[in-house]
């Protein structure tokens, strides 16, 4: 009984404490300047911008840990974070309470919430414990993520386009994503995934012939070898 007391105190601070700062404007959605800034950068062959503001609710909980990285590659100045967080310790025990997110200039940005935060209230809400930060630097410490990094960020919108080095990538990606946008109903999302399939010249079935002719020269080069 005590510790549901004291688990109702904990959640009526916490609401307390959001619309304040809400009404403080300390937190705020991410706006169209944040998405524009994770438009040039891409993953999976798709803007960050899209992964964020759409895929949300087909990805599922404990994806806050991809999106956070996601985030972290569209930055020079972010900081990747891992801690676990006092709300979702509360609500799914302790072993789901862990939780990812980015930090720039005294700011938050948590990609489940999808809002920017003044960072200390944020940590005066959630509570947060075992927090581990990563710069830049030290994530491209090892060889493997020093080769994600440098393929991500040497990534631009010309490797989506017409025998760009990236193009075949949309031949399974993009009839995924395609699909669920329609389902999904959102037009803005819809329109947003025409601006980028336009801007590529993306089109199906040339992208399912530039992949034959990559495999048949592939092919070809092995029997030369031989």
């Amino acid at each position: 009984m005590f510790d549901n007391i004291k688990k109702s105190l904990y959640f009526s601070k916490m609401q307390l404490l959001l619309d304040k700062g809400i009404a403080d404007k300390k937190i705020i959605p991410f706006d169209d300047e944040f998405y524009e800034k994770l438009n040039h950068t891409y993953i999976s062959g798709l803007p960050v911008s899209i992964h964020i503001k759409y895929l949300k609710p087909i990805v599922g909980p404990g994806k806050c840990y991809d999106r956070s990285l996601y985030m972290f590659f569209c930055f020079d100045d972010a900081i990747l974070v891992r801690g676990d967080n006092k709300d979702l310790e509360l609500r799914y025990g302790k072993d789901n309470s862990g939780h990812g997110w980015i930090e720039m200039d005294n700011y938050v940005y948590d990609p489940s919430l999808m809002m920017r935060f003044d960072k200390d209230l944020y940590y005066e809400i959630y509570k947060p414990t075992k927090v581990s930060k990563c710069t830049k630097e030290e994530y491209c410490s090892t060889r493997e993520c020093q080769e994600l990094y440098s393929d991500i960020e040497n990534t631009t919108i010309d490797d989506f386009k017409l025998y760009g080095k990236k193009r075949i990538e949309l031949s399974v990606t993009m009839p995924l994503i395609m699909g669920i946008a329609q389902n999904s109903g959102n037009q803005e999302f819809i329109d947003e995934l025409n601006d980028f399939i336009a801007l590529i010249q993306y089109d199906e079935e040339e992208v399912y012939n530039e992949l034959n002719e990559a495999m048949q020269k592939t092919i070809s080069s092995l029997h030369s070898a031989k």
